[in-house]
């Protein structure tokens, strides 16, 4: 941990406590559902920050300690994030220049007063590391890449939103029950989202989200789909999206670190220019497979 990490909140400055993993993880289950509203604001505007700064205002509120392991655990994420000095509350919104006042509930305010780039703020693979995994730490940059998410579908490019776990699950099983043999389950997946193409499925199909969204936690961000020859071309693959993915999932740094490689790998090929094309005209159309009871 830091030696003596500091942030300073309405002009105090208040001292980091080491906190275990437990703690980030459980903050970051209190924080993950409050990413789906974040994708209803204008992408430039999502600052993950939002997160544990909302947290602790509604904390101080209720008049937790400074040292509640939460709010110290949403601190953590606030400096992580490059967050030197903020303020808060009426008082705050009170002294603010009147062009920074909000006009709502003043209780609500919140400014950034100062701030410093990081690796973790600007969705860089680099945060999500031994250390950062270990101590749970990483956790705030993997909510962070998944306020960020895009796909790219042709030539057009779709946000990558968080779908009701029933309707993931449902796709993947379509998408396990459809799988060749060997194959693995990035290509299963990616098939599957070719033959939700092929048979006029949209980007607002939920299937269709569902594809997108797991796929996309695989790492693959694009896709290039030719229904008439049926076939497929993986265009995209982010380090990020699978490192964060990985993580909320569960997954500990050794087994991201074959995630990793794995990424890399198909990265390399994409890059130069190795055949990534999958043959999808042997899956059957979705949804005309009979359901077992």
């Amino acid at each position: 941990m830091d030696d003596m990490a500091t942030i300073t909140l309405n002009n105090e400055v208040l001292a980091l406590e080491e906190q275990d993993r437990q703690t980030f993880l459980r903050f970051a289950e209190i924080a993950y559902p409050q990413c789906v509203s974040m994708l209803g604001v204008p992408r430039e505007k999502r600052f993950i920050g939002m997160l544990p700064a909302s947290f602790i205002m509604q904390r101080r509120r209720e008049d937790a300690e400074w040292s509640d392991p939460l709010v110290q655990a949403a601190l953590w994420n606030l400096h992580d994030l490059g967050v030197e000095e903020m303020s808060f509350g009426a008082e705050a919104e009170a002294a603010a220049p009147a062009e920074q006042k909000t006009g709502g509930d003043a209780n609500a305010f919140v400014r950034f007063d100062k701030a410093t780039s990081t690796d973790m703020a600007r969705g860089e693979p680099t945060s999500i590391n031994f250390s950062t995994v270990s101590s749970g730490r990483g956790f705030i940059a993997a909510l962070n890449n998944v306020v960020h998410r895009v796909f790219h579908l042709g030539g057009q490019e779709f946000q990558v939103g968080i779908q009701p776990r029933p309707e993931l699950e449902k796709v993947g099983k379509m998408i396990t029950d459809s799988r060749q043999n060997e194959e693995g389950l990035i290509f299963a997946t990616a098939r599957t989202l070719g033959a939700l193409v092929r048979v006029g499925r949209t980007p607002e199909d939920m299937e269709m989200k569902c594809a997108i969204e797991l796929l996309s936690n695989m790492g693959c961000v694009g896709v290039a789909i030719d229904p008439e020859a049926g076939r497929l071309t993986f265009t995209g693959f982010s380090l990020m999206a699978a490192l964060s993915s990985g993580m909320l999932q569960g997954l500990e740094w050794e087994q991201l670190k074959d995630v990793k490689k794995n990424v890399e790998t198909f990265q390399k090929q994409l890059a130069s220019g190795e055949e990534s094309r999958i043959q999808n005209a042997t899956l059957n159309p979705v949804g005309s497979k009979r359901r077992r009871r």
